[in-house]
């Protein structure tokens, strides 16, 4: 397989800065997982003893327009010329997110925290490639933190991992996922009796929400600090490897494991907490199709910097197994679409991408500009087949703040798709077009 040079580029940055001792940026983990300890009342730091539930939430509303080229009018449509998440037009206005959450600690020690979050927009979890699921639990999970040094989380909520994933989705100022986060993170199911179009590939529509970078299970993790402005994260999980399903045809777990360093620098909280972070994760679970199970291996590592205005992120991300390879309409009509998801299971495949990111506020706090630079090399075992897909984009942004992450966002994608060693599949791929999103974001 050939790699380019930016490529490189970005797997030599990421390994040289996780290497780099004492780094750090926003402890996912425990901001969703657990309650402050410390709060400030009436500019004084106290124990938190208020055990009254929290309600918040956020709405997420926009347009987007694919400027890619219908492929063959008259015949099947091709996907990633499509809107997300119903496939069925190339633009539209849409109600992407609409969360309401609870979260808060049962006793006034602090022991049990909760955290809850529904979804009634339209995206992956309630509408994946336009199937409706009627899901709309994203998160419902407990955190005993009774034992020194270890946070036992138990129930359905965000699995350590990726920082794509981790993430607070209304915090980035970026309307879409990068490509490889999208295909290789962003899990999507096949029911166990998939048609297998041929060995150890498969093909089905689905009735189940993407992962959403989440799974049902137990976690074990704990943020300690070494030193001066220095801070350690540990964790581990076993859980279903369903993702927001409660159902497991294979009776087999998935593990998790997760390890991160951050620098603080003193200030802000949450997306906006000013500090350097490393961090290294790794998965792997088995799934099955057709009563055969299939192993789906995931790891990576990155880091993020945030200060005085400057956001820089990186991260390689390297797949092994199971494998996404995009979506069929199987629909014989020119005007309507059935959209199946196929899914390359075989042990041998493998995929890796990463991503550049670089933000700077222009304005503080109100205005920022960004440039994210990404790539997916997809089924590269089989590029002497002509199975392998080549993605690039670069994504440029622009966001003006009207109070914290209440914003509006405009992204521009500039997108190639390449089919490496097929000629048939490269006059299809040429049609990929730029993508223009737009989106506004309200928490409350």
């Amino acid at each position: 397989m050939k790699v380019t040079k930016t490529n490189k580029l970005v797997m030599s940055l990421a390994a040289v800065s996780i290497l780099s001792i004492g780094l750090n940026a926003a402890d996912w983990l425990s901001i969703a997982g657990t309650e402050a300890s410390m709060i400030k009342v009436d500019g004084k730091k106290v124990k938190n003893t208020n055990n009254k539930p929290h309600f918040w939430g956020f709405i997420q509303v926009g347009y987007q327009k694919d400027y890619g080229t219908v492929v063959n009018p008259g015949t099947n449509k091709t996907p990633f010329v499509m809107v997300a998440p119903d496939l069925d037009s190339q633009s539209g206005f849409e109600v992407n997110r609409a969360r309401l959450a609870a979260r808060g600690m049962i006793d006034k020690d602090n022991k049990l925290d909760y955290f809850f979050m529904t979804e009634f927009g339209e995206d992956g979890i309630t509408s994946p490639a336009g199937h409706k699921t009627g899901n709309y639990l994203t998160d419902a999970s407990i955190t005993y933190r009774g034992v020194l040094h270890a946070n036992i989380r138990l129930g359905q909520f965000k699995y350590p991992g990726s920082e794509e994933g981790l993430r607070a989705v209304f915090a980035s100022s970026y309307r879409n996922f990068t490509t490889a986060t999208n295909q290789l993170l962003l899990e999507r199911f096949l029911p166990n009796n998939a048609t297998q179009t041929s060995v150890g590939n498969y093909q089905a529509a689905t009735t189940q929400s993407v992962g959403a970078f989440r799974d049902r299970g137990v976690e074990v993790f704990d943020t300690e600090k070494v030193a001066d402005n220095v801070t350690v994260t540990l964790a581990g999980m076993v859980g279903n490897g369903t993702g927001l399903s409660s159902v497991n045809s294979s009776e087999n777990v998935t593990y998790y494991a997760y390890a991160a360093s951050e620098y603080l620098f003193g200030k802000g909280k949450g997306y906006g907490t000013q500090s350097l972070k490393g961090f290294a994760w790794y998965q792997n679970g088995k799934r099955r199709l057709n009563n055969n199970d299939y192993t789906r291996e995931r790891y990576g590592l990155g880091i993020n910097y945030f200060h005085k205005g400057l956001r820089v992120g990186i991260e390689y991300i390297k797949a092994k197994g199971m494998i996404y390879n995009g979506a069929k309409d199987t629909d014989p009509s020119a005007y309507a679409v059935n959209w199946e998801y196929a899914m390359a299971a075989s042990k041998k495949n493998e995929a890796d991408g990463g991503y550049i990111n670089v933000a700077y506020y222009v304005i503080p706090k109100k205005v920022d500009v960004m440039v994210r630079y990404d790539y997916l090399n997809r089924l590269t075992n089989l590029n002497a087949t002509g199975g392998e897909r080549d993605y690039k984009t670069t994504t440029l942004g622009l966001s003006y703040h009207f109070q914290g992450p209440t914003r509006i966002d405009v992204n521009y994608a500039i997108r190639s798709l390449d089919a490496p060693n097929n000629d048939t599949a490269q006059n299809i791929t040429d049609n990929m077009g730029n993508l223009l999103s737009i989106q506004g974001t309200y928490k409350f």
